[in-house]
């Protein structure tokens, strides 16, 4: 595929880097001098230093005969006129990351199709809503729904105390409902395991199976239910603003407050919420969380905006013992950090755009795609097209390489976790869990001839 990247952020990296690995012809345009270097010095990409939002700059990118465009400069203007102009030119598949939630306001904002604009990312509302399953779910640290929510994937940290460790999974007192997927071990190594890989305290383990099955998971690691109630979001801009947005219209009651360092920001969020309590105050000040009273909080979520502040706040938030902390982390190289604090609950706003952009430019029968946090793995849900070579035969005899594996298969309304013997139909929606080193060999299995 021909695909012009319009910005180069973070977003726009992350995407050019992961799309010219998997060999396609990428150009991206973004002006900023310093930016275009980053790519120039390290990615196997054709940069153009010019406005993204100009006929010019995408004639030169190749817009005639490009295959897709995405545009997600940290500018709405310039992200809807690049997508605008692209539609012009008749671009097939447009994407377009707007973060002002007014420009899509049904009374006032614009209306996506008719500018062809065939997806709208708003990274801070999919960190949003990530943050939310990880409430429903507080003993997991990564959350993801495949066909039509019956299946559900989790990655749990898994401490000293939990029954699973120091044993073979084959010896696991698992149901047939679900199966552990991958393992990311406390040295960084991840591998896809087989029955007689031992989990370690300190591993994260990648549950996938029916979504009812794992909804007990708390049972399993410390023999009670965690709970989330009352729930303290520290830093009010766009993340935390739809995250009490989304707790507000739960159907579970959470009670949500929000502190916020900014007044004006502080009195606009009185006015938009209705049953949250909001604060003014600065949430990496210890007297005042203590203030506060922070310690009768079951979830703190550290949405500062900035990394720093985040983990100052969730150093805090450890201080007074919070069971659940959430941090956002824009930059990767802070994730380090986070792990050696022992905060393993983190969201990349970047990366969960990227996850969602990037299934638009798989296969055609990849219908979801989650990228396993760090980008250890990726997880794949596509439906079985009658002509692929998998089609109608025995998983055992397909000899799928190592780092790939199916971890379930939903048949109309049933849900299959698979074995050797298990045969593939068309029409599945199969689940596969892959390492980065065999996703490109998806094609090979899955696809219609």
């Amino acid at each position: 595929m021909h695909i012009i990247i319009v910005g180069g952020g973070g977003v726009g990296y992350q995407l050019a880097q992961n799309l010219s690995e998997h060999q396609q012809d990428v150009v991206v345009i973004e002006k900023n001098e310093e930016k275009a270097r980053r790519f120039k010095e390290s990615l196997d990409v054709m940069v153009l230093e010019m406005n993204g939002a100009s006929a010019a700059a995408l004639e030169l990118a190749g817009v005639n005969n490009a295959d897709m465009l995405i545009a997600v400069t940290d500018l709405d203007e310039v992200n809807i006129i690049a997508c605008i102009l692209a539609n012009q030119y008749g671009v097939p598949r447009i994407v377009c990351r707007i973060r002002n939630p007014e420009h899509m306001d049904e009374n006032y904002g614009i209306n996506p199709s008719k500018l062809g604009i065939n997806s709208v990312i708003n990274p801070e509302q999919v960190a949003a809503t990530e943050i939310s399953k990880m409430l429903h779910f507080p003993d997991a640290s990564e959350i993801e729904y495949f066909a039509h929510g019956k299946v559900l994937l989790l990655g749990v940290t898994v401490d000293e105390e939990a029954d699973i460790t120091g044993v073979p999974l084959h010896k696991l007192p698992m149901n047939s409902e679900n199966i552990i997927v991958g393992i990311s071990k406390p040295n960084g190594k991840f591998l896809i395991p087989d029955g007689n890989d031992i989990i370690e305290p300190g591993s994260k383990i990648y549950l996938l199976g029916k979504s009812k099955s794992l909804k007990n998971i708390s049972m399993l690691l410390h023999h009670e239910e965690t709970k989330i109630r009352q729930v303290t979001i520290l830093g009010g801009g766009m993340v935390g603003r739809q995250l009490a947005l989304q707790l507000e219209a739960s159907r579970q009651p959470f009670n949500v407050k929000i502190i916020e360092k900014d007044d004006s920001c502080c009195e606009k969020l009185s006015k938009e919420l209705n049953n949250t309590l909001v604060l003014q105050g600065d949430v990496t000040e210890y007297a005042m969380l203590k203030e506060e009273d922070l310690g009768s909080s079951d979830a703190v979520i550290a949405v500062a905006g900035d990394d720093r502040n985040n983990i100052v706040a969730a150093l805090l938030a450890q201080s007074f013992e919070v069971k659940k902390i959430i941090c956002e982390v824009k930059k990767p190289q802070y994730v380090s950090v986070y792990n050696t604090l022992g905060i393993h609950s983190l969201i990349n706003p970047r990366m969960l755009a990227v996850a969602r952009i990037l299934r638009l430019t798989r296969l055609e029968e990849v219908v979801a795609l989650s990228i396993v946090q760090g980008e250890k793995a990726e997880v794949f849900e596509l439906v079985l097209p009658d002509t692929a070579r998998v089609a109608n035969k025995v998983i055992k005899d397909i000899h799928f390489p190592r780092g790939m594996m199916i971890g379930s298969i939903a048949r109309e309304e049933e849900v299959i976790i698979p074995g050797g013997n298990t045969v593939l139909k068309p029409g599945d929606h199969l689940v596969v869990f892959s390492l980065p080193k065999t996703v490109q060999k998806l094609e090979r299995f899955f696809s219609g001839a």
